[in-house]
């Protein structure tokens, strides 16, 4: 979690929670002492503390594969973004109106979580999309006479 105004970072007593000119919240390894202010501060659950380390650990964006010019621009994104099977994940620019985040947030409703609390978290999320059926209702009947109701199952409920 990313929050425009992160009482994570105001908490810290060794300032080692930062939040970046760029908006990114980040935990400088070498300040921490592990005292969980930080976590008990966020409302999200975006801190668990190393036990190996004694420190806290958090989301980073992938900060340094998102700056990474001698990577092709494609490939300037998280981790999670990258590699999740569904394509469920997207990282952008939400300053700019023309980018994907942004016209897919505006296009389908995206929401922040918990926004009465004034955190203003920069995440954003999706409602899901609608279903659309995979085949049609005769298709599906046709299933059903022929005795293969565990085949039409899982379309009927769409």
């Amino acid at each position: 979690m990313h929050c425009a105004d992160a009482d994570c970072v105001t908490v810290c007593p060794t300032g080692a929670s930062y939040k970046r000119d760029d908006g990114i919240v980040l935990v400088d390894q070498d300040k921490c002492m592990g005292c969980n202010l930080c976590a008990w501060a966020c409302p999200y659950g975006a801190r668990e503390l190393d036990t190996a380390s004694g420190t806290m650990k958090k989301c980073t964006l992938c900060v340094d594969r998102i700056n990474d010019e001698l990577l092709p621009p494609e490939e300037r994104q998280p981790a999670c973004v990258l590699a999740c099977p569904t394509h469920a994940r997207f990282f952008g620019d939400f300053d700019d109106p023309a980018s994907e985040v942004s016209r897919l947030t505006a296009e389908r409703g995206g929401f922040g979580l918990m926004p009465e609390l004034g955190y203003a978290p920069v995440n954003q999320y999706l409602p899901p999309r609608e279903l659309k059926p995979v085949i049609g209702a005769d298709d599906v009947k046709a299933l059903l006479e022929r005795g293969l109701a565990s085949l039409a199952s899982p379309l009927i409920r769409r």
